[in-house]
């Protein structure tokens, strides 16, 4: 463990803005938080947790000390005729990962292909793709108190996962630390291509549905993200930075009458989703810029480091966005980035 005055966190964020934390620290076991409580002046300040800044927009230095979790190691823990169970820690890529269980043959995972990030962020986010969520895999999280070290452990059902939140994101943001979180994947002959996400079923029309392996499917999804998606290496990007809007069947109607051709989703509880990105184009947003932060050309959902952009221009632009959406359709969009 070693701690870094100072240090900048252009490394550690996808947005690739450059601030600086006070401290920074990053923590492989319970032990390590053990020791930096010991520190009376580290003690005293407050802490921040982080990944690999994939969801995150900072907009000023960070006081204070801020860690991540390292620690990566990947481990079968169960397994049967049709399932595996495995314990992956939370310092661990999470493309990684989903390759780890492509080379493997195990569904699950498959549809989440290319999210950047880390393990420990796709239970605080429950991220998501392609109709597929982290929660509809994982089993357990196991976490750490950073306050006391404290090792607590939550079963699926105790993560009060929602649509890009958890209980980690909310009551326990900035008190518990993953540090490793355990999945349930089904082997090749047990499993099948979740196709509900249409441009995803479309891409694979001319695949036999009985001939579909996760390989297929993993490769599949990774051709629509890189069409979609801009590189984060190459553009600084968080993904989608906003959530879709969920309206009530009214206000939907009310819509349509205006603008008839708005698509929808219709989901469980009777309400419906409409996408973010498609209520940003009406309003001419995509492509455009405001200073050096931008609007991608390749998907109206993702905002984009146009080189040199400070958080707080990228910020500025979504606040500009938010706006028009909200003045043309009365809809607020939600951030899913978390903006710092």
């Amino acid at each position: 463990m070693h701690i870094q005055a100072n240090y900048s966190l252009l490394p550690h964020n996808t947005f690739k803005v450059d601030v600086k934390t006070q401290y920074y620290v990053e923590i492989n076991r319970q032990s390590d938080i053990l020791i930096l409580r010991t520190d009376m002046k580290l003690a005293s300040l407050p802490w921040k947790i982080i990944g690999d800044g994939s969801n995150l927009l900072f907009t000023q230095d960070i006081e204070g000390v801020t860690i991540r979790c390292t620690f990566k190691q990947i481990k079968i823990v169960k397994e049967d005729q049709d399932e595996v169970w495995i314990s992956v820690g939370a310092g661990v890529e999470w493309h990684d990962l989903v390759k780890y269980s492509i080379d493997n043959g195990w569904w699950g995972l498959e549809n989440l292909a290319l999210i950047p990030g880390t393990v420990g962020a796709a239970p605080v986010q429950n991220i998501g793709a392609y109709g597929s969520e982290a929660r509809d895999c994982i089993t357990r999280v196991q976490t750490l108190n950073i306050y006391d070290g404290q090792r607590t452990e939550f079963r699926n059902s105790e993560c009060n996962f929602g649509y890009r939140t958890s209980i980690f994101k909310q009551e326990y943001v900035n008190k518990l630390l993953v540090h490793r979180v355990t999945f349930r994947l089904r082997k090749a002959h047990a499993g099948q291509a979740n196709l509900v996400y249409a441009p995803l079923k479309e891409s694979l029309q001319d695949t036999p549905s009985k001939t579909l392996t996760p390989k297929i499917v993993f490769d599949a999804v990774i051709a629509l993200r890189e069409d979609k998606v801009p590189d984060p290496q190459r553009q600084g990007n968080a993904g989608s930075f906003f959530k879709n809007p969920v309206v009530d069947p009214e206000y939907l109607e009310e819509l349509q009458s205006r603008y008839p051709d708005i698509p929808n989703h219709r989901m469980l509880d009777g309400n419906f989703k409409i996408p973010a990105a498609w209520l940003i184009e009406q309003t001419d947003w995509k492509g455009k810029s405001h200073g050096h932060a931008g609007v991608s050309m390749q998907h109206a959902l993702v905002l984009v480091n146009l080189g040199n952009a400070t958080g707080s221009e990228i910020e500025e632009l979504s606040q500009m966005v938010k706006a028009d959406v909200n003045h043309k359709f009365g809809i607020y969009l939600e951030p899913e980035v978390i903006i710092l």
